[in-house]
């Protein structure tokens, strides 16, 4: 009995703990369903992204082509007409100045040369005659004028008769004479002397141009001979030269700029040369000089950039794109170019002010790397809206903007 109702105790404790907790659990069901859920209402404001203007160099800038020519290029003609006795030189060669590409043999002009100095020199022994002749009557005369002070003595004192005094002026006159005409053998020998001299160094001069050599220093661009070819001498441009010679330590860089952009060009402009199919860093060069005119069909200026070449990595020919710097301001104060808009009014921005978006006039100047120079209505210190396409009308709010760190 007494275990009985122990147990009956236990079991009815047990139940009334059970039943308060269903009693718990379902008055906490009633309240949570008697109270809605707390929810954050949404930001609807659109999003814009800002900027600050920040100072950086501009530059005009000018695509334009532009072709690749040697320094200088010279074609060589044959001077003398002969055969080719010599080819020393091919394509690809590098020659120095005044080193012989190729010998012209004339023998016929040898001899021609022969028979001339044989010439100068009979005319030389000529006019060391006539020098010997006028020397010799000249020590006629001065015999000839004592003897006539002599004979003009004798005369004073009647020992001799007058015949002999007059034959003594005769002979002094006639010596005189000899000496004129000896004199003007002489001229005429000298000048016989000349005229042989000249023919010689003609001859010379003639056989010096038997050997074609390099104008400067270069490469050999075209070889159009061979050695037993028969070249005739040069008489027009139309004759076929033997070799062209290309001096390519220097390279001329040569692009049309438009009328447009002409007034902005200036000598000393940097330029970037990026020749096509190079895979090599672009060379940087300045504007050297231009035509100050512009071709009546294109209305272009020629303009030529050089560019120093010592590792021959340029070649004449070539076909390259150009960048010309005009107009080059540095610390320009700029903006994104996708910020400015332009109407009917002028170019503006937006920006934000108190979170709603604000119009803001602005004068610009170049536009360069995807940065706009602004040049009044705007301070560095006002953030301007990255891009003004798509961008709320003014007026709206916005959220909080997210400034765009400069780069």
């Amino acid at each position: 009995m007494n275990g009985m109702k122990f147990v009956s105790r236990n079991g009815l404790k047990a139940l009334v703990a059970l039943i308060g907790i269903s009693v718990v659990g379902i008055s906490a069901e009633r309240y949570l369903a008697a109270s809605p859920p707390k929810t954050t209402k949404p930001d609807t404001r659109p999003r814009v992204e800002i900027e600050h203007p920040r100072r950086v160099t501009v530059v005009q800038r000018l695509q334009t082509n532009a072709t690749l020519e040697a320094f200088e290029d010279t074609d060589l003609f044959a001077k003398v007409s002969g055969y080719l006795s010599e080819v020393r030189v091919d394509i690809g060669d590098h020659v120095k100045a005044g080193q012989v590409l190729a010998v012209i043999s004339v023998p016929e002009m040898e001899n021609e040369l022969a028979e001339d100095k044989a010439q100068l020199d009979s005319k030389q022994r000529s006019l060391e005659t006539a020098e010997r002749q006028v020397d010799h009557n000249k020590a006629n005369v001065a015999l000839q004028d004592v003897t006539l002070k002599r004979q003009e003595e004798l005369f004073k004192t009647r020992n001799i008769a007058p015949q002999d005094l007059d034959q003594a002026h005769a002979n002094a006159d006639i010596a005189k004479a000899d000496v004129g005409v000896a004199e003007a053998n002489l001229a005429f020998a000298a000048a016989q002397v000349n005229l042989a001299a000249a023919t010689v160094e003609r001859i010379k001069t003639l056989l010096a141009y038997s050997q074609i050599v390099a104008p400067f220093d270069g490469v050999v661009a075209r070889r159009l001979v061979n050695r037993g070819d028969l070249v005739q001498a040069a008489t027009s441009t139309r004759t076929t030269p033997l070799f062209t010679v290309q001096r390519i330590d220097t390279i001329r860089v040569f692009c049309d700029v438009p009328e447009n952009d002409v007034p902005h060009l200036h000598i000393g402009d940097r330029a970037i040369v990026k020749p096509y199919g190079f895979d090599g860093k672009p060379f940087v060069g300045t504007v050297t000089r231009f035509s100050f005119s512009l071709n009546p069909e294109t209305r272009n200026m020629r303009t030529e950039i050089d560019l120093p070449n010592p590792d021959e990595r340029l070649y004449p020919g070539m076909y390259a794109e150009v960048s010309l710097e005009m107009n080059r301001h540095p610390e320009a104060l700029t903006i994104p170019a996708a910020a400015v808009g332009a109407d009917s009014v002028g170019n503006f921005v937006y920006t934000v002010t108190d979170n709603r978006v604000t119009r803001v006039g602005i004068n610009i100047g170049l536009t360069d790397s995807g940065r706009t120079e602004v040049t009044g209505g705007l301070s560095k210190d006002t953030p301007v809206v990255t891009t003004f396409r798509g961008a709320p009308p003014p007026g709206t709010a916005v959220q909080p903007p997210a400034v765009r760190q400069n780069s």
